[in-house]
């Protein structure tokens, strides 16, 4: 049987919560980052933004959306293409 690690939090002052410092090295996180709490079925998961942004874009390269695409490249070339329709 596997055993998922659980933390006892205690909500402080103005809706605080100290996260331990495993979590935090965990997370990648340091004082001032930011972190995601995210609405689950059965409750919340804790995740900081890299994590998040990495989950989703390993997600976008299973289903081949990403498949040898720049999109920053893609982005540029929609806006130039815009500014040019608009005479700028």
């Amino acid at each position: 049987m596997t055993t998922i690690p659980a933390y006892s939090l205690k909500l402080q002052a103005q809706g605080r919560v100290v996260v331990p410092s495993d979590v935090r090295a965990d997370l990648g996180v340091q004082e001032g980052d930011d972190l995601i709490l995210l609405k689950e079925e059965g409750g919340y998961k804790l995740t900081s933004r890299r994590l998040l942004a990495e989950a989703l874009y390993g997600s976008l390269k299973k289903e081949g959306l990403l498949a040898d695409r720049d999109l920053t490249q893609e982005l540029l070339d929609e806006r130039r293409a815009e500014a040019q329709s608009k005479g700028w």
